[in-house]
């Protein structure tokens, strides 16, 4: 039992929604047609990606903790997630201008705007529900393969990898359930925020702002 919580909290820490937006902007440059664009250059957008999305957070969240603000760092708490996720939501919509500044394909920055829109409705649901968002950074992840799998965008077959992915979210989700921070509802709810909220803005959304 020591081995299954301690194991579970290992990939609660791997796969913290902290770091998935950098975990998808990754998987982009390495298995979409950006594979092709100077290392530099992907190198770049990824570590702003990690700053962004995950450094600025976790200040923010460890200063909230020691204002008191948050009784939490874990935000294991309800009441300590919406401020966090407010910043976190920023700094999602943040990252996304960025992308169009350096001209990224408009389906990447769609990636962060989606990412963006389940933190909303994580913000939302959370003052009634506590969903998982463990769950909804690994449906996101998942939603990115998905993605690169089906609009053409990958330079391999990327099904090993998809199954990959729903394994590992099946992992993250099947750990918080043991470390008792979730039911099996939310982070069933979690995934499928995560997923719907990426795929959705990637592949209805992406192509009308391309148009435009």
């Amino acid at each position: 039992m020591k081995f299954l919580t301690g194991f579970s909290r290992f990939l609660s820490v791997i796969f913290s929604p902290m770091l998935t937006a950098t975990y998808g902007v990754a998987l982009a440059m390495l298995l979409s047609y950006l594979c092709f664009s100077p290392l530099k250059a992907r190198l770049i957008v990824t570590a702003v990606t990690f700053a962004a999305t995950c450094a600025i957070p976790v200040i923010a969240i460890y200063t909230l903790h020691k204002s008191g603000a948050v009784k939490e760092p874990g935000l294991n708490n309800r009441e300590d997630r919406p401020v966090p996720y407010l910043i976190a939501t920023a700094c999602y919509v943040g990252t996304a201008v960025y992308t169009r500044f350096v001209n990224a394909p408009m389906w990447l920055t769609m990636f962060l705007i989606g990412g963006a829109l389940s933190l909303v409705v994580l913000t939302i649901v959370n003052t009634r529900w506590k969903i998982s968002g463990h769950a909804t950074g690994m449906g996101g992840l998942t939603a990115i393969i998905f993605f690169l799998m089906f609009s053409g965008n990958s330079v391999i077959d990327l099904e090993p990898e998809f199954i990959a992915a729903i394994i590992l979210s099946g992992m993250v989700c099947t750990a918080r359930l043991i470390l008792r921070r979730h039911t099996l509802g939310q982070v069933a709810a979690g995934f499928l925020n995560g997923f719907i909220c990426i795929f959705t803005a990637a592949w209805w959304l992406a192509p009308l702002f391309s148009a435009n």
